[in-house]
C-alpha cells in the first residue's frame, strides 16, 4: 500500500494527524516510524499468519501497562481498540501503534543485574495474568526437532543420539515450576533509553511453560554455532550476576537454579526446530547439524565434569 493512502487510513482511524511515514524493517511484520506535528509512534503491520500471536501479545502488553511495568504503550483508536484490521487484495492485515521509544540494544554484559530485575518483575507480575497461553512441553522444546530431523533423511544413528540426550534432558527439567515465559528473552527485545531507563519488547512468542527458559535465553554467553570450552564459565558469570537482580523479585527452587545449563541445551533444539519450520528444510545442510550434534555432545561432556 503506498504511503499516502496508509497515512489517510490511520488518520481516519486514530486522533492523531500523522504527517509522515518511514519505512524501519521487515521480518515478521512490517514496521515504520510514523511522524505527527510533535510526536512520534511505531507502527507494525502484521500478516493474518500471525495474527493471533499478535493479539495476544497486546493483551500481555496491556496487562503490563495496567501494572506499571515498563513496556511500549500500545496507542489506542478512535473507538478505543488496541489494533486495526483492514483488508485489501482479499489479504487481511493487523494493524498496531505504539509510542515511539528512542533507545537502543545493550551490549553484551552490560546492566545484567537490572536486567535480572526487570525479568523479575515480569515473571513475579505475569504470574496474576489469567488469559489463556499456548502450553509449550517436550513436543515443542524436544521432539519437533527429532521429527524434522526424520524428514530430512538425517542418518538414524546420529538421530538416535540426538533423541536419547533430548530424553535425557527433558526428565531433568519437566518437573520444574511452570509459568509465563517470554520464549525469546534476548538482548535484541531489550531497549534501554538515553536515561538508562529498560523496556521489554515483542511478547509474541510468549507461552505457559519454564521460566528458566527465560533466563537461560538472558545469560546464555555460549557461541551457539561454534563450540567453545569458555562459553560455559561466561555463562556462568552472567548468570550468577543477573540472580542477585531477579531474585529480589522471584526466587527459584535448587532444581531450577541448577537447571540452567540443561536448557542452553534444550535451547539447540527449540531454535534449529523454529528457524527450519521457518525457513524450509533445506536451510540448513548435513554438515550444520553434525555440527550442531557435535557442539550438543562437547556441551554435555563438559557439563558432566563440572
Amino acid at each position: 500500500m503506498e504511503d499516502k493512502k496508509m497515512l489517510h487510513i490511520l488518520n481516519n482511524l486514530y486522533n492523531i494527524n500523522f504527517k509522515t511515514m518511514e519505512f524501519l524493517r521487515e521480518g515478521g511484520c512490517i514496521s515504520y516510524r510514523l511522524s505527527s506535528e510533535n510526536s512520534s509512534y511505531f507502527m507494525k503491520i502484521i500478516s493474518s499468519a500471525f495474527m493471533d500471536t499478535a493479539k495476544q501479545s497486546l493483551s500481555i502488553i496491556s496487562y503490563l501497562t495496567q501494572k506499571g511495568f515498563p513496556s511500549p504503550r500500545i496507542i489506542h483508536t478512535k473507538e478505543g481498540l488496541p489494533y486495526v484490521e483492514i483488508e485489501e487484495l482479499n489479504k487481511k492485515t493487523l494493524i498496531v501503534l505504539f509510542e515511539f521509544i528512542e533507545g537502543s540494544e545493550p551490549n553484551e554484559g552490560e546492566d545484567i543485574e537490572t536486567i535480572g530485575k526487570l525479568v523479575g518483575q515480569l515473571h513475579n507480575i505475569l504470574k496474576g495474568y489469567k488469559e489463556p497461553l499456548p502450553v509449550h512441553g517436550k513436543e515443542f522444546f524436544i521432539d519437533r526437532y527429532i521429527k524434522i530431523l526424520e524428514q530430512k533423511n538425517y542418518d538414524q544413528n546420529k538421530i538416535d543420539t540426538f533423541r536419547e540426550y533430548g530424553d535425557v534432558l527433558w526428565e531433568n527439567v519437566k518437573n520444574l515450576p511452570h509459568g509465563f515465559c517470554h520464549g525469546d528473552l534476548h538482548r535484541g527485545n531489550l531497549l534501554k533509553t538515553t536515561t538508562k531507563k529498560y523496556y521489554l519488547l515483542d511478547f509474541d512468542t510468549s507461552s505457559y511453560a519454564f521460566p528458566m527458559y527465560d533466563i537461560m535465553v538472558m545469560c546464555n554467553s555460549t557461541d551457539y554455532f561454534n563450540f567453545n570450552e569458555i562459553g560455559y564459565q561466561k555463562s556462568k558469570n552472567t548468570y550468577e550476576t543477573f540472580l542477585k537482580g531477579y531474585t529480589k523479585y522471584r526466587s527459584l527452587s535448587k532444581d531450577e537454579l541448577n537447571s540452567f545449563y540443561d536448557f542452553i541445551a534444550i535451547y539447540h533444539y527449540q531454535l534449529q526446530a523454529t528457524i527450519i519450520e521457518i525457513y524450509g528444510l533445506n536451510c540448513v545442510d548435513i554438515e550444520f547439524l553434525d555440527n550442531q550434534l557435535n557442539w550438543l555432545m562437547k556441551w554435555r561432556e563438559q557439563c558432566k565434569a563440572r
